[in-house]
């Protein structure tokens, strides 16, 4: 933390001294330094003083900086295209000649440094068109080759429940985990009755990694499932837990909005194990046999008004 703060006061040092350069070359209005001497020393010296602190900010931390505005930035413009995707999804390069510019528009601007974006040279570089498209790009290979790690881990266990949940006890889990990515979710059923219904705790930092090779920050623990969604991870985990436990079918009434369409598409794969409320048999779901399941009708249930 104290690391992180002293970092956080160089770059802020940064900016206001490029504020200053830049106040003092307004100040100068074209003057050469015989003709204002005392304004010229005020902007040589803040020139100075923001070339210092540029020097003092390790490259990696230019690197991060960078980075994550650009990740704000497409953050944002998902949002404006109204897509549950995560911001680097393989889609994302058919839009480039669109995305590269909507960054441009918005560097800094998170944070508050967008108008001192190009007096910061090492910022500057990082956030200049060419560099902005070829970080998206490398960001995009990077999440589908984590994506496309094969290895899923999988535990069985006792509910670990607390006194107030003694309702629930008899309750068993599985978690399930994929191992590159950190994203995993906790299926909970009860073997002990007869109608076997389970439920799916989706919350990745509410769950105990089960990995003894990762390394998580307690305050971090694991990624949000936007940063994976749209590439099949969820998918694999619920599919995986369906292998493990055949028996058992999965209701649930609440869903988020990331939950949705991934139910949807496990429902298509088996309707009598998967509930969708996106599907027009989600009332009489419980009612359902697999071969039933299999006989009716599966259409798009109408949108709420």
């Amino acid at each position: 933390m104290i690391e992180t703060d002293f970092q956080q006061a160089q770059l802020d040092s940064a900016v206001r001294a490029a504020r200053r350069e830049r106040t003092a070359h307004d100040a100068l209005g074209g003057r050469r330094w015989y003709a204002a001497p005392l304004a010229w020393l005020d902007y040589e010296t803040a020139r100075f003083s923001r070339w210092v602190d540029c020097r003092l900010i390790p490259d990696a931390q230019w690197d991060e900086l960078a980075g994550k505005d650009i990740a704000r930035c497409l953050d944002r413009f998902g949002d404006f295209q109204q897509t549950l995707r995560n911001p680097f999804h393989p889609r994302t390069l058919d839009m480039l000649d669109q995305v590269v510019p909507f960054v441009m528009e918005r560097r800094g601007v998170h944070d508050g440094f967008s108008d001192v974006v190009d007096d910061l040279p090492p910022l500057a570089h990082r956030l200049s068109p060419d560099v902005i498209e070829r970080f998206v790009r490398i960001e995009i290979a990077r999440r589908q080759a984590i994506a496309a790690d094969p290895v899923v881990l999988v535990r069985h266990q006792a509910a670990e429940l607390h006194s107030a949940q003694s309702h629930r006890q008899g309750e068993q889990w599985l978690i399930v985990q994929h191992k590159a990515s950190g994203m995993r979710a906790r299926f909970m059923h009860r073997p002990d009755r007869d109608d076997r219904d389970g439920t799916v705790f989706a919350r990745p930092y509410d769950i105990d990694s089960i990995d003894p090779d990762r390394i998580e920050n307690p305050q971090d623990r694991a990624p949000e499932w936007r940063d994976y969604a749209g590439l099949g991870i969820g998918t694999r985990l619920y599919l995986r837990a369906a292998e493990e436990l055949p028996d058992v079918r999965w209701g649930g009434t609440s869903y988020s909005q990331y939950a949705e369409p991934l139910r949807a598409k496990l429902h298509a794969i088996d309707p009598w194990r998967w509930r969708s409320r996106t599907c027009t048999c989600y009332a009489a779901w419980g009612d359902l046999t697999p071969q039933t399941a299999a006989e009716v009708a599966h259409d798009p249930a109408p949108e709420e008004s």
